[in-house]
């Protein structure tokens, strides 16, 4: 059974909105109505308690005129009340003097009293109230209705602007939100190369930059997935066709050096054999949690060890090559500490030409190890800079080529120095060489 149909975005704000305006042009109108009619009251009261006092204060000028309640003193107090339109109840000295009943019931709240004094002394009381019973005037009245229906039409106006403002802002805030939402779904389709019209407030605008920043992003890693999976295909190719060719020429009795067909097959194995250990170890060095032994380590003794290592490779190619190395302790795991030496170390010798020179130095600097290992190979373009560490990227792919290498190394190391606490920088001048510098905490007091 399907539920009820779900409101989109721009349905839910012209509700939201136009509620919300509609409430507060109603709550704005409701209360304004409410505290004029009451200051349409209390003026009715204030006004009721100036009669009442006045005709106090006549009653007791009329008694001192007729030296007491004398039938004319009243009947010319009954004249006063009725051409002033009031109902009055005079009491003095428990006696009513003076009655005056209203033509209607009494509203509540509708006679107020005042004190009848005369000669210094109160001798009596009355009670004032308008004739026809009732708190407001005619006149009264009429101002109260007539407030009362410019309200109303206050109020249907505000609301009807207040609709039409909601019913405006509702629009401009879903138009670009559909935008978005219309650009993240043809990025979800696959198409990656959708962007977003940025458009709307400051807000919006930075959600439409950030999804584009993204779809940029994702289009970058998929031509580099793209590029990854060509190189790794051509890298895979060359030693599995080797061994390809070489089986197919023995089994054909083409190869009569069978020793030397064997040797060959050996070193094609031995090549595809070291790309999938790369492979393995850039996914390994990608896992999280990677370092499970990390123990405090002198970082010049595992660099010197690694030294020791390449030296006749780096003398054999007519390298010169040499050391500078302090001890500074570091806090990592030993076995990935000396591969990053080892890929720095292989990449120098890959890309450093006969005559040129390496170098390796460790030392501390303030409260960081510095590895660096610098060279006078090929160099790296600028623009190829920002790049190095991608895995399977390599700028000039002839020249990678013809030097070997699938491009994980770099990969590897920015990795591996990730996962001990630190980072890795490279500076580079064509022509002139390479120097990479690893920087990862020391130990206290290392």
């Amino acid at each position: 059974m399907r539920g009820p149909p779900r409101w989109g975005l721009r349905a839910r704000l012209v509700v939201a909105l136009v509620g919300v305006a509609l409430l507060a042009a109603d709550m704005a109108t409701i209360y304004s109505n409410l505290q004029l009619n009451s200051h349409v009251t209390s003026a009715a009261v204030e006004r009721l308690g100036r009669s009442a006092t006045h005709f106090g204060e006549v009653a007791g000028v009329v008694y001192a005129d007729n030296d007491g309640w004398s039938p004319d003193a009243v009947a010319e107090l009954r004249h006063l009340a009725q051409m002033d339109g009031l109902a009055v109840a005079l009491v003095a000295g428990g006696e009513a003097i003076l009655t005056l009943p209203p033509s209607g019931p009494l509203e509540a709240g509708a006679s107020r009293p005042a004190p009848v004094v005369a000669g210094g002394r109160t001798i009596g009381e009355v009670t004032v109230s308008l004739e026809d019973g009732r708190l407001l005037t005619s006149e009264e009245l009429r101002l109260r209705h007539g407030l009362n229906r410019m309200h109303l039409i206050a109020g249907g106006v505000s609301a009807v602007v207040a609709f039409a403002v909601a019913l405006y802002l509702a629009l401009s805030l879903s138009r670009p939100l559909r935008k978005i939402r219309a650009g993240a779904e043809a990025m979800g389709a696959g198409r990656l190369d959708a962007r977003v019209e940025v458009s709307g407030d400051d807000e919006v605008r930075a959600v439409a930059r950030s999804l584009n920043r993204l779809a940029e992003t994702l289009q970058h890693e998929e031509e580099l997935r793209k590029e990854s999976v060509a190189d790794l295909a051509h890298e895979l190719r060359t030693p599995v066709n080797g061994l390809l060719g070489r089986i197919e020429a023995a089994q054909d009795g083409v190869l009569a050096d069978k020793a030397a067909n064997l040797a060959a097959m050996h070193d094609e194995a031995v090549r595809l054999t070291r790309l999938l250990d790369d492979l393995s170890s850039l996914a390994e060095a990608e896992r999280p949690g990677l370092l499970l032994s990390a123990e405090p380590v002198d970082l010049a003794a595992l660099a010197e060890r690694q030294a020791t290592s390449f030296a006749g490779a780096l003398r054999d190619k007519g390298i010169a090559f040499s050391s500078e190395l302090e001890m500074t302790i570091v806090n990592g795991d030993p076995k990935r500490l000396e591969q990053i030496v080892a890929n720095l170390l292989s990449n120098a010798l890959r890309y450093t030409d006969a005559g040129g020179r390496v170098t390796l130095a460790v030392r501390r600097q303030g409260g960081q190890a510095v590895l660096e290992v610098a060279d006078t190979g090929i160099g790296i373009p600028a623009a190829d800079l920002p790049h190095v560490f991608t895995r399977f990227w390599r700028g000039e792919k002839s020249r990678s080529r013809a030097t070997g290498g699938a491009g994980i190394g770099l990969a590897i190391v920015r990795e591996l120095v990730r996962a001990h606490g630190g980072r890795v920088t490279v500076e580079s001048v064509p022509g002139e060489g390479t120097v990479f510098r690893v920087l990862v905490p020391c130990t206290t007091g290392g």
